[in-house]
């Protein structure tokens, strides 16, 4: 909860900062900073109940923040009378078939090639310096211990069986792990979108899979996995 408030806070010390910039009172950042709070208070016990009912409440949750970030940046915008990045969300618009657009900033970047579909010869040249194959590797690892985790943690399960499972996940999946496996998808997705975006997801290619291949804690899951592992080899 903290976290959301030190984040509202810092926003409106730039509005400030700067000179009372209305956009930045208009950003989605705010919105969703602020329907997260009021979902948490409206939502609770969360982590109650069995894995069906946490997962609805789960997608219950995510469909309510989602849905008040929407409507407090649309009202924050109208009665600041904002539309200085309309432009953007028209050109999302008309790119991905939800209608055409008669605005010229949009349609400008509708006919640059920087904001078309990122090229597939991205990925051949991305495999000569051997980056990808180690990117996929590692975020493959990681996506397979994400979901053990998360389904471990729905569920609620305290079965022994499980546990030594759970805690070969857990190691792999520290909140800084977890953190940076969230942004290199949102940051692939970016630049499939947009190519002028992979500059964003490319530089986080290289930090992602560094911290595969120097981290202790992914080589001994991969030992582990294979009945190799011993305090020794790590």
């Amino acid at each position: 909860t903290w976290l959301y408030i030190i984040q509202i806070s810092a926003l409106l010390l730039v509005c400030v900062l700067q000179f009372f910039n209305s956009m930045i009172l208009g950003s989605l950042l705010i919105s969703f900073n602020a329907s997260v709070l009021i979902a948490r208070t409206i939502q609770k016990n969360l982590k109650k109940g069995g894995l069906l009912n946490r997962l609805g409440k789960l997608i219950l949750h995510v469909l309510l923040v989602l849905c008040l970030t929407l409507l407090i940046n649309k009202f924050i915008k109208r009665s600041l009378n904002l539309e200085s990045d309309e432009h953007i969300f028209k050109f999302l618009k008309a790119k991905f078939g939800f209608g055409a657009t008669r605005d010229f900033d949009a349609n400008l970047y509708l006919c640059e090639e920087a904001f078309g579909l990122l090229p597939l010869n991205t990925f051949s040249r991305l495999s000569d310096t051997l980056l990808f194959y180690v990117y996929v590797f590692v975020l493959f690892l990681m996506t397979v211990a994400a979901v053990i985790v998360a389904f471990q943690n729905l569920s609620g399960s305290n079965q022994v069986q499980f546990m030594e499972k759970m805690e070969e996940c857990t190691i792999t999946l520290k909140p800084d792990a977890a953190y940076n496996l969230i942004h290199t998808v949102l940051f692939g997705c970016l630049a499939l979108s947009t190519m002028r975006m992979k500059y964003l997801w490319t530089s986080h290619m290289c930090v992602f899979a560094s911290f595969g291949l120097c981290s202790t804690e992914v080589w001994k899951l991969i030992l582990k996995c294979i009945h190799l592992y011993t305090s020794q080899r790590v």
